[in-house]
């Protein structure tokens, strides 16, 4: 028969490996989540994405519109400007979300770093430029900074 001593010590003993093993299950279900909470911010800043190129694939005319804004945004009528530059905040805060979301750890860093090809190209032409210089609302100064440096040719310190 077993004193209460040795039954004391088996039930702390397995107390520990209880313990232990929860600590394990709590570990990897937050890793579980948190590769979870990853794809689904890819996906939506995929999603974002593909909603601003479905809207030049689908509409001739705003295409017409983004082009000649790229160009020469001065020769856009009023409403056409209104909508040029409502594509650019559109294309810019999803850009925005991506960068925070990296740099917050929420968010995949590849896909910042696979876009900015694409935010240099956009900001290569004058009338990005333009707008960028005539818009400072609407963006964190982090994010302004940063794009600053990436069309300066710094993005490597910029992230």
């Amino acid at each position: 028969m077993m004193t209460l001593n040795e039954i004391s010590e088996i039930s702390q003993a397995i107390g520990s490996i209880a313990f232990v093993a929860s600590l394990i299950f709590v570990g990897v279900e937050l890793r579980q989540n948190t590769k979870s909470a990853l794809a689904q911010s890819h996906h939506a800043v995929s999603e974002a994405l593909n909603r601003i190129n479905l809207i030049w694939v689908q509409s001739a005319e705003v295409t017409r519109i983004w082009f000649l804004g790229m160009s020469q945004r001065g020769a856009l009528s009023p409403e056409e400007r209104w909508r040029f530059d409502s594509l650019m905040r559109a294309y810019l805060h999803v850009c925005e979300t991506m960068y925070t979301q990296s740099k917050l750890g929420a968010g995949d860093h590849a896909i910042v770093l696979a876009e900015e090809t694409g935010i240099k190209t956009v900001f290569g032409s004058a009338g990005v430029r333009e707008w960028w210089a005539e818009n400072p609302f609407g963006f964190s100064s982090e994010f302004r900074t940063y794009i600053d440096r990436l069309i300066a040719g710094d993005a490597g310190r910029a992230a």
